[in-house]
C-alpha cells in the first residue's frame, strides 16, 4: 500500500491544525515519506498490526504527534531543555520517537528496541530521511541503561502495559530532575498508587487525538531524588 499524497496532506494538515502544532512543508514531506516507507516495510516484515490507512493515521501518527504540545510546554516551564536528549523505550516502528524527531529537530532521540526487524527499519528511515537527531539502539532496555547511565533528560514510551515497569527502566537512565512521559490508553489512578513513593506526578493530561475515538492521556512524572546527605 502507498499513501495517496493529496489525501494524506489534507488529512495531516487538518489534524495538525486541531493539535495547534506548527509545521512546514519539509516536515510534511518527510512525514509522507516516512509513512510510505512504514507501509512498505510493514507489508513485508509485520512491524505493526495496523495495516489500514485510517487506523494508522489515528493510532500511530496522531497519537504520537499529540504529545508534542505537552513536551513543548515543559520546555517553556523550564522542566525540559530545548535541546533535550530523550529515550523512546520500546519504540517499535518509531512511534513516537521518529515523529517527535521530525517536529522537534533541536532535541535528540534514542530509539530503543531489541527486535532486529524494527531497528533495521529505523536505520533505513534515519538514512533515507537524513534524520541526524535520532540514534537507533538495538538493545534490551536494561543493557541500554548500563551504557547510558544518568544521561537522558527524559524518557518516553507507549510500550509498557504497567507504569511501574516504565518507571523502573527509566530510573537508571535519567539525569537528576529528569522527566518520564508515559503515553497511556487507560485511566491510571491505580497504577500511580504503585509508583508514588519514587515519583512526583507533574501532569496527567487527557489528550484529544484527531482520527482516534479512544481514551488517551500523557503522564509526566519526575523522580524524587534523595539528597546525598
Amino acid at each position: 500500500m502507498s499513501i495517496e499524497g493529496v489525501i494524506f496532506q489534507r488529512d495531516v494538515k487538518q489534524a495538525l491544525l486541531e493539535l495547534a502544532l506548527p509545521y512546514n512543508d519539509q516536515q510534511l514531506a518527510i512525514l509522507e515519506q516516512f509513512s510510505n516507507a512504514f507501509f512498505k516495510w510493514n507489508s513485508i516484515h509485520n512491524l505493526s498490526a495496523i495495516t489500514h490507512y485510517e487506523d494508522y493515521l489515528g493510532v500511530h501518527l496522531m497519537d504520537s504527534l499529540a504529545v508534542i504540545a505537552p513536551l513543548l510546554q515543559k520546555v517553556r516551564l523550564g522542566l525540559l531543555p530545548e535541546d533535550a536528549s530523550i529515550a523512546d523505550l520500546g519504540t517499535g516502528g518509531g512511534f513516537p520517537g521518529v515523529l517527535l524527531a521530525i517536529f522537534l529537530p533541536k532535541m535528540t532521540f534514542y530509539l530503543v528496541d531489541s527486535i532486529r526487524k524494527k531497528t533495521a527499519f529505523l536505520e533505513h528511515i534515519k538514512g533515507r530521511l537524513q534524520l541526524k537527531n535520532i540514534h537507533v539502539i538495538e538493545q534490551r532496555i536494561e543493557l541500554f541503561a548500563k551504557d547510558y547511565p544518568l544521561q537522558m533528560d527524559a524518557t518516553i514510551s507507549r510500550a509498557f502495559s504497567e507504569l511501574k515497569h516504565f518507571v523502573a527502566y527509566s530510573k537508571p537512565l535519567l539525569k537528576p530532575n529528569g522527566l518520564l512521559f508515559a503515553m497511556k490508553s487507560q485511566k491510571t489512578d491505580q497504577e500511580l498508587v504503585d509508583v508514588q513513593e519514587d515519583c512526583m506526578v507533574l501532569a496527567n493530561e487527557e489528550l484529544k487525538i484527531p482520527h482516534l475515538d479512544a481514551y488517551r492521556c500523557l503522564l509526566t512524572l519526575q523522580f524524587m531524588r534523595k539528597s546525598q546527605g
